[in-house]
């Protein structure tokens, strides 16, 4: 049973074919040709293609006019803001009588210290220096702007090189003042002169002008003395200052006079 099997299958099987061997004749050689070399010729560079397109095409710049030199103006200089000084003086007509101000009386004290020169006409040391201490109150005898009024005194001398001690007391007459005006006075003085051998009594006269705004004084006086039985005459010049006011200024004191 099996055999008839197998030969069913060898018949049904296809036969193998085996194709004849062909033999394929070989390739003739070919030699190969070497190509041909062919140089590399340089790029031109950008530069060098850009300089001569550059320099053809470039046109001619226009030449430009420079323009003349103007002068410089010179420099603003700002002057500084002055400032102007008080003025009290009275804003109404010169017709107006002097009682008519809105100014009222004033009453203004003064310390002075003066010292100066003191020359003796007839008498022993007839040069020497002299220094005063003066203490007084100027009062206004009416309104306005300049006022004439009293001035009580009273005050110290001092005359060396032979120590000469001197009281003053007096009562004057000024007219001004307020410190924005000069003022003027006269003064006549009782002078003491203190000593067991220089005792004396006698009479000063002085001319004292005052400087506007300041403090500063000058004073040019005469004065007869009675010294053991005999006159003494004295020229007095002395360079006063006003310590009181001074004083009120440094204090910023509102005072109607200052």
């Amino acid at each position: 049973m099996s055999g008839a099997w197998l030969g069913l299958a060898l018949a049904l099987a296809p036969a193998v074919v085996t194709a004849p061997a062909v033999a394929i004749p070989p390739l003739p050689e070919v030699e190969a040709e070497a190509a041909p070399e062919v140089e590399a010729e340089a790029a031109p560079t950008l530069a060098s293609e850009a300089a001569p397109t550059l320099a053809s095409e470039a046109a001619p710049e226009p030449e430009v006019e420079a323009a003349p030199a103007q002068p410089l103006e010179p420099p603003r200089v700002v002057e500084p803001r002055r400032i102007t000084a008080r003025d009290r003086r009275p804003t109404t007509p010169s017709r107006t009588p002097w009682y008519a101000s809105e100014r009222p009386p004033l009453v203004r004290p003064t310390f002075r210290v003066a010292p100066g020169f003191s020359g003796r006409v007839v008498g022993p040391h007839p040069a020497a220096f002299a220094f005063d201490v003066l203490a007084s109150v100027m009062i206004g005898l009416h309104p306005g702007y300049r006022q004439l009024g009293l001035a009580p005194e009273l005050g110290y001398s001092l005359r060396t090189p032979r120590l000469e001690h001197r009281l003053l007391a007096g009562v004057g007459v000024v007219h001004g003042i307020n410190a924005e005006s000069w003022t003027v006075g006269w003064l006549p003085r009782v002078v003491a002169q203190l000593g067991d051998q220089t005792r004396g009594l006698g009479v000063r006269n002085g001319l004292w002008l005052n400087f506007a705004e300041n403090g500063f004084s000058v004073e040019l006086s005469h004065q007869w003395l009675r010294v053991g039985g005999a006159d003494q005459h004295e020229l007095q010049l002395t360079l006063g200052i006003d310590l009181a006011m001074l004083a009120f200024v440094l204090s910023d004191a509102r005072v109607a006079w200052l």
